[in-house]
């Protein structure tokens, strides 16, 4: 149906002409060419839907889809007007990093092995002990988890699990990156060992998005810096998308009920439905649910409260016990509001993701607000491009990794939900800045960089050299 609407093929050929762009400005070495992973985000949760599950759009009427990729016009529009201006204003701050920290990449393993081993030893212990159940939460959603709490949890331990789980996934992401950057074999194969141990406990836990945040960095760092040739880099990756395409059709169908059925079975094929559709890509669908949860009154825009919201989340609920909770009336809206299950108090059996656009909707209106999403957007790859001009520190340079990882995360919910691991992460990087400090007093800090880029980055034997 989404193709009997004209604004699908405007939205459609801005994002062909803008994905384009940014893929000749990549090979000229122009920075603004990471726009591009912002285009292949709004391809992902806007364009693949439709196409995948058609019937869940037939009840929809023409003009609420025509509205919908109109919206999804004006946040492309937005963004590229005002990502170049992002990029110069963020650039043009001050540095106030140390980049040549004379750390080694062997160094910066130890450390984050140091931390993602504490960490681990605290999950296992908050698992009662019990290795296997860690490392393969056969039980999914139903049963617990290193790093699952209550949705409401007040108490500060709450906040403090969940900060653990935050850190434990970006420190994940650090070791699939560090792979590619130590000198030895040895090295690479430990860096190795201690990501590949924590993938299961990511994949059987049932959140797609912390899988994703902890596996996408590693696999960009390959397209980037891998040693096979191009063509094999590319058919790999090929591959990678095969296999998370089938793994996440797996957890979306068991992780509510665990994966002991499937294991115990004789034949486990038989349990999988294998007309089991992708689902979770639905972003333009909710688009069109927001827009009618306005234009019926249900809510009003909240000019930016939903957004602060977002950002004063972090406050323990034992410091503010009236903290709202997000996405909560969405959610009662959409019809999963919940009154006598274990779920109600926090009063629905589910949250409902709006998408990066729909939140600028909730937030600015239904022509401010997709433009609103577009600025968000825009400072957000201002920062990555930021990092990617600091990468002759391999700091900065997992750094940027990570960040370029959960961008795909964001189309989903412009939120620090997502953004966590990378907040944490930075936290972690400057610490090490400030130690390196201490150690070189004399180290030189290098200026602010403005908009050019230096030559490509080669790895030579682990270390990074423009």
């Amino acid at each position: 149906m989404v193709t009997h609407e004209l604004t699908f093929y405007l939205a459609a050929a801005a994002l062909l002409i803008l994905t384009v762009e940014s893929c000749v400005k990549l090979l000229k070495r122009d920075p603004l060419g990471i726009a591009v992973v912002i285009y292949v985000t709004v391809f992902a949760w806007y364009f693949v839907d439709p196409f995948l599950n058609p019937e869940e759009y037939d009840y929809l009427p023409l003009s609420l889809l025509g509205q919908g990729y109109g919206q999804v016009l004006l946040f492309l529009v937005g963004f590229r007007i005002f990502v170049p201006i992002a990029t110069r204003w963020i650039l043009r701050r001050p540095n106030s990093g140390i980049f040549d920290t004379h750390l080694s990449p062997g160094q910066i393993l130890r450390a984050a092995g140091s931390l993602w081993f504490i960490l681990f030893l605290i999950g296992i212990y908050r698992m009662g002990g019990d290795v296997m159940g860690a490392v393969f939460p056969l039980d999914g959603r139903a049963g617990p988890t290193m790093w699952g709490r209550d949705a409401l949890e007040s108490g500060a331990s709450g906040f403090l699990i969940s900060s653990g789980g935050y850190v434990f996934n970006a420190v994940t992401a650090f070791l699939g990156v560090l792979i590619f950057f130590q000198r030895t074999i040895s090295r690479r194969l430990i860096a190795g060992a201690m990501f590949a141990m924590t993938l299961p406990y990511f994949f059987l836990a049932g959140a797609r998005s912390h899988f994703l945040a902890a596996t996408l960095p590693c696999i960009i760092t390959y397209l980037f810096y891998g040693r096979h040739p191009l063509f094999i880099r590319v058919a790999i990756l090929g591959v990678a998308f095969v296999c998370l395409d089938q793994g996440f059709r797996f957890i979306t169908e068991f992780r509510g009920t665990g994966y002991r059925d499937v294991l115990a079975s004789e034949n486990p094929y038989e349990l999988v439905d294998k007309d089991l559709p992708q689902t979770g890509l639905n972003m333009i669908q909710e688009l069109c649910f927001v827009d009618v949860y306005l234009g019926t009154g249900g809510t009003s825009p909240a000019w930016g409260t939903r957004y602060l919201n977002e950002v004063l989340n972090f406050i323990p609920r034992v410091i503010w016990p009236s903290k709202p909770l997000l996405g909560i009336d969405y959610a009662k809206w959409r019809g999963f509001e919940s009154e006598h299950d274990e779920n109600g108090e926090l009063g629905v059996n589910t949250t409902v993701s709006t998408g990066m656009i729909g939140g600028g909707v909730l937030n600015f209106g239904r022509v401010f607000g997709p433009v609103a999403a577009g600025m968000l957007m825009a400072i957000w790859t201002g920062l990555l491009i930021r990092w990617w001009h600091q990468r002759q520190s391999l700091l900065r340079l997992v750094l940027f990794m990570l960040g370029t990882g959960l961008t795909f995360n964001l189309g989903r919910d412009i939120t620090l939900l997502v953004l966590w691991p990378a907040i944490f992460a930075y936290f972690f990087v400057r610490l090490a800045e400030i130690w390196a400090a201490g150690r070189f007093t004399q180290l030189p800090k290098v200026p602010s960089l403005g908009p050019s880029v230096p030559g490509p980055t080669q790895v030579v034997a682990g270390r990074l050299n423009s």
